[in-house]
């Protein structure tokens, strides 16, 4: 994850030189680091040998959190098309119940992430990930069969209960076996699923349109059963499959797990998590900068995902037609989230000032939509925003797990950073109701602000992460350089 470095090398990260040499001492017991080193010893090629293991484990973990994903952001978002397809009418729900129906998976998603990776850190992880996917993925078939505001409210509940460990597990998992440098371009992938789920939810809510009344059953009851099944399976797939460890798996070699293990300072010594752990994860400066970022973003982010569907709708378009119409921008977006995940890994000092101008965009497309007034234009118009979106997104979503060395103190801030930032699905919830249609000028405009002051945030994070690392190679300097050390710097 972290990288030995010279004092003239500029990639790696930091925090406190003296106290972190200590405790990488401490948690290399000398037998283990003389075999990591023995076993390493004979390598010929190690970047070459590097790249191996990097190419074992995007085929490996990779492509499972990639569709693990895809079905996360598919049955959490799902209710937007359901809105068009009736559920509102068939099941008797007032505006604002429909509201509180949405807000509600965010509420026990927030409350639920950082208990849920706690969980995670202490037990098996493989099979904590697949059993919450397993109860997410039935409380999406459940949801079909609701009858009224109650029934729905409970599931959206349960649902968002079930999810809330999944992003941040995933990001944890990750930031164990990936290098920064190879972390934005793989997250980039993983993101580009939650607008890929926007490019097919519209065409299968259009298809489910055409089963209303077979079988006694209405359209938008089979787009939750037609989305809900494949996740249920796909929690099996993931028990038998996903890993815990690099270390312990049959697919390396001693040499190269003993290679990964030393080029992202893995440790044997599993640290455990402690109130004191959490404390200091929650009161560093960083914890609160990153969650303000992630916010405005997932604001902005789940407005956009939820609410496609309803703003096409008021630009006039027929019902069907708004369902196709919200997929073209996913589209933009995907392109877009893959571009933003390779600069970050390209330029990896230059993220806050990525995210700033992937907010503008966003912001100028926001503004786009509030003073344009014909129907094509305001729909070119969420393709700006789509871009500024995608664009900001990988640097975002992994500036948290990149920026903590000690995993103890990584896992909880994760989950703080993302339970806090995911607050923004519940503000977003409220932003377009029915009512407010077909203009919805106070949901762009609250959306307009919050991509303006995230560009500005963005760069202000990033400036002070720059000074720190400044501070950090002063207190290099003076520590001594009469030989290589490991020292820690922050990614900016």
């Amino acid at each position: 994850m972290f990288e030995k470095t010279n004092s003239n090398h500029t990639s790696s990260e930091g925090l406190n030189l003296t106290s972190t040499i200590k405790t990488l001492v401490d948690e290399y017991p000398t037998d283990d680091k003389t075999k990591t080193q023995d076993l390493i010893a004979n390598i010929i090629d190690r970047e070459a040998e590097e790249k191996k293991i990097v190419k074992q484990l995007d085929c490996r973990m990779l492509p499972l959190f990639c569709i693990f994903y895809f079905v996360d952001f598919l049955d959490r978002a799902n209710i937007g098309n359901a809105t068009l397809a009736g559920i509102k009418d068939d099941l008797h729900l007032t505006s604002g119940q429909l509201s509180m129906a949405i807000s509600g998976f965010y509420i026990t998603y927030i409350i639920f992430e950082v208990p849920s990776n706690i969980v995670l850190k202490r037990i098996n992880a493989v099979m904590w990930l697949s059993l919450i996917m397993l109860v997410w993925g039935i409380m999406t078939i459940v949801i079909a069969f609701v009858t009224d505001f109650t029934g729905l409210m409970v599931c959206r509940l349960l649902l968002g209960a079930a999810e809330s460990g999944y992003v941040p597990g995933i990001l944890y998992m990750m930031s164990k076996v990936y290098r920064p440098r190879e972390f934005g371009l793989r997250l980039a992938f993983l993101l580009c699923m939650s607008s890929l789920s926007g490019i097919v939810s519209g065409p299968i809510a259009y298809g489910t349109s055409f089963l209303e009344g077979h079988g006694g059953l209405h359209g938008w009851q089979y787009l939750f059963i037609i989305e809900g099944v494949p996740t249920v399976i796909l929690s099996i797939v993931s028990y038998y499959y996903l890993f815990d460890d690099v270390q312990s798996v049959p697919w390396l070699t001693s040499t190269q797990k003993a290679l990964h293990k030393h080029y992202t300072n893995g440790s044997d010594t599993e640290v455990p998590v402690t109130v004191k752990s959490f404390i200091k994860a929650c009161y560093d400066w960083k914890t609160c900068l990153f969650s303000i970022v992630y916010f405005l973003n997932a604001t902005s982010l789940v407005s956009y995902q939820v609410f496609t569907p309803t703003i096409i709708d008021g630009f006039g378009f027929p019902v069907l037609t708004s369902q196709l119409l919200s997929a073209p921008p996913n589209v933009m977006q995907t392109i877009m989230t893959l571009l933003g995940g390779y600069l970050t890994d390209r330029y990896s000092n230059k993220r806050g000032r990525l995210m700033g101008a992937g907010f503008a965009i966003a912001a100028v497309g926001y503004l786009l939509l509030i003073v344009l007034e014909s129907r094509w234009g305001r729909y070119g118009s969420l393709f700006v925003i789509a871009s500024g979106l995608g664009l900001q997104a990988p640097a975002n979503v992994g500036w948290s797990a990149i920026n903590f060395p000690k995993l103890e103190i990584r896992v909880i801030a994760v989950a703080v950073v993302v339970m806090i930032g995911n607050s923004g699905g519940i503000v977003s919830s409220y932003l377009y109701p029915l009512s407010d249609g077909p203009h919805f000028y106070f949901g762009n405009i609250f959306n307009l602000c919050c991509a303006a002051i995230g560009a500005v945030v963005s760069v202000i994070t990033s400036y002070l992460l720059w000074r720190q690392n400044c501070k950090l190679d002063r207190d290099y300097q003076e520590f001594g350089n009469e030989q290589e050390q490991v020292q820690f710097r922050y990614f900016y």
